[in-house]
């Protein structure tokens, strides 16, 4: 059963992972604003992904709020991930793709074998 206010979790993000710790990794940023589970960020400054980032880019896997010196948890290389639960901006969302697929990830579709 879904709540109106439930949060996505990674298992809505992730679809597999080739390893189970090193997919992921910490980062501390100063957050201008909350970033949520599977938000696609720029993880050197923390804000939403936008094509001009071009290959620094990561999915958030975590929620967090705002504020100075906040850890947070992304994605780093071997994860597949689910395209429902990606929230990227339609403009960027191609670059976004193509940035995670260069990092050693994959995005997931009807024909992904995993």
């Amino acid at each position: 059963m879904a709540f109106e206010n439930e949060s996505k979790t990674p298992q809505d993000v992730l679809v597999y992972t080739d390893d189970p710790v090193f997919h992921k990794r910490t980062v501390i940023l100063d957050l201008d604003a909350d970033v949520n589970c599977g938000d696609v960020i720029n993880p050197t400054t923390g804000a939403a992904y936008a094509a001009a980032d071009g290959e620094d880019c990561a999915v958030a896997l975590q929620n967090q709020i705002a504020g100075d010196a906040r850890s947070l948890v992304i994605s780093d290389r071997g994860c597949v991930f689910n395209p429902a639960g990606l929230v990227v901006a339609t403009a960027a969302k191609e670059a976004a793709y193509t940035a995670l697929i260069k990092a050693g990830n994959r995005v997931a579709d009807a024909n992904t074998a995993i």
